[in-house]
């Protein structure tokens, strides 16, 4: 009687095992009041609340206002001064100068000011009518810094920066986003095991009781108890083991999660992760050759060479326009006064106006050569920089997708493995029952079956990490949010 409830108990354990075994596919139990993280709701969070990344976006707005400063340099401004001279009681001079300013992009600077000298002992130069003179020009640059000069190129530099910054918050964030999918991972894959180890030490323990009492009817040999003891010491050390990685594993995730106010998240063991392998939520991405493309073209790493390629070479054309000779021209138009409409037409300009001119022109040019040269071979250097980080994406990219695909080929032969393993013990056992086996085998199989198991999980992990690869080499977190790469397939 006793034998033929055992063989019962034991085909129902084993009935149990092989039921729960597809499904779960090394994923933890799932308590009433434990919390499932999923990874793109893992990462999604991350992007939103963790220091790292709002550190990126304050990076990104520090750039923003350096730019900001930049174009200042083409805001219009006021500039006056004012001279007063007078002792023992003679005035000398008494003179106010005021001009308003206005730069442009194209380097000529728009003019307009009034000026106004009184006093006994002026200057004869700066004899003004005696309700001032005004004046309304422009300052225009001739030769090659028509086209170039210190303030647009640093406007110029100022914008490429402000763009390479963007790429750099980028590359920062999805740097972060990779850590914490192969981190992730690894926390899956301990659950898994943890998991797996309890379910060996629960089959163990089953099978050990059983036995014992068979020993105790005299249907088995003392021995086989020893068999089933040493197999149930052997998993509680593993389930021991397994238990502290997934406990390290679960505060190392934890540490990636904040709260929106900037708290640090309170460690929980009722946080579990969710299967990769269930409800599509690990899909394989479609990137293509647009995708591939397009990384290559946008990834933060390209954009930052070419930003600083480009540059170099605005830094270079400035550093030419010093070579050969510069000169500048200013012209205005006088009329006494203060109103704008009292300034001569062009066809009345000849009596009324000032005009100047400047130029510069380096004799030995040593100095002027030097920075030209410099300024051309770093703008050659980094625009091999450029093509070689280039060159990189588009094989890390590859690289990425080789492993990936093969990951996810693994994947489907491992629950294939599973299965076969699961059908496998189930006949052992049955052989057992009959007879025709011993408990050896029968741990040696469902020693097996635990392994593909955890064999599995480590797939999973090794996928997440792959996906957190991919992301990084194609410079972009939408594939870790669950997005396509390939805006063609959208």
């Amino acid at each position: 009687m006793i034998r033929r409830s055992t063989v019962v108990l034991s085909f129902v354990a084993v009935a149990m095992t092989a039921s729960a075994l597809p499904a779960q596919a090394s994923a933890p139990a799932v308590a009433a009041d434990t919390m499932m993280l999923s990874l793109d709701r893992f990462l999604t969070r991350i992007r939103l609340t963790h220091p790292l990344a709002r550190q990126a976006d304050l990076t990104e707005r520090q750039v923003r206002a350096d730019a900001q400063a930049a174009r200042g340099a083409f805001d219009p401004y006021v500039a006056a001064t004012w001279d007063a001279k007078r002792f023992k009681g003679i005035g000398y001079y008494d003179e106010l100068d005021a001009k308003v300013v206005v730069p442009t992009p194209w380097g000529v600077d728009l003019k307009v000011g009034w000026e106004r000298a009184a006093g006994q002992i002026i200057n004869p130069e700066r004899t003004t009518p005696n309700n001032g003179l005004l004046s309304a020009g422009i300052s225009l640059p001739l030769g090659p810094r028509l086209l170039a000069d210190e303030r647009r190129t640093a406007l110029r530099q100022a914008e490429l920066a402000e763009s390479a910054a963007e790429a750099e918050r980028d590359g920062a964030i999805v740097r972060l986003l990779q850590g914490a999918a192969r981190d992730w991972g690894a926390w899956y894959e301990a659950e898994a095991r943890a998991e797996i180890a309890r379910d060996g030490v629960a089959l163990a323990r089953f099978r050990f009781e059983a036995t014992r009492r068979r020993v105790d009817a005299g249907d088995a040999a003392p021995i086989d108890s020893v068999e089933a003891l040493a197999e149930l010491e052997r998993r509680l050390v593993a389930e021991s083991e397994a238990r502290a990685s997934a406990a390290s594993a679960r505060l190392t995730v934890v540490g990636y999660l904040w709260t929106r106010e900037g708290a640090p998240e309170t460690p929980t063991s009722a946080l579990r992760p969710v299967d990769p392998f269930v409800a599509g939520t690990m899909m394989m991405p479609v990137v293509g050759d647009a995708a591939i493309a397009r990384a290559v073209a946008t990834h933060p790493s390209v954009q930052t060479a070419r930003a600083r390629f480009l540059q170099a070479d605005a830094q270079r054309r400035l550093v030419a326009t010093q070579v050969l000779p510069s000169a500048s021209v200013d012209a205005s138009a006088l009329a006494s006064g203060r109103s704008l409409g009292e300034l001569p037409g062009l066809d009345a300009i000849e009596d009324d106006y000032k005009v100047g001119a400047s130029l510069k022109l380096p004799l030995l040019m040593r100095r002027e050569l030097g920075r030209w040269r410099a300024a051309t071979q770093r703008a050659q250097v980094l625009g091999w920089e450029r093509d070689r980080v280039q060159r990189d994406v588009r094989l890390a990219v590859e690289r990425a997708l080789v492993d990936l695909r093969a990951v996810d080929e693994q994947a489907a032969r491992q629950a294939r493995v599973v299965a076969a393993s699961e059908t496998l013990l189930a006949a052992e056992v049955r052989r057992f029952e009959a007879g025709e086996s011993s408990l050896l085998i029968v741990n040696l199989r469902e020693r097996a079956l635990l392994d593909e198991r955890q064999r599995r999980a480590t797939i999973a992990a090794r996928r997440a990490s792959a996906m957190g690869a991919l992301a990084a080499a194609m410079g972009s977190a939408q594939i870790l949010m669950g997005e396509t790469a390939d805006p063609s397939a959208r």
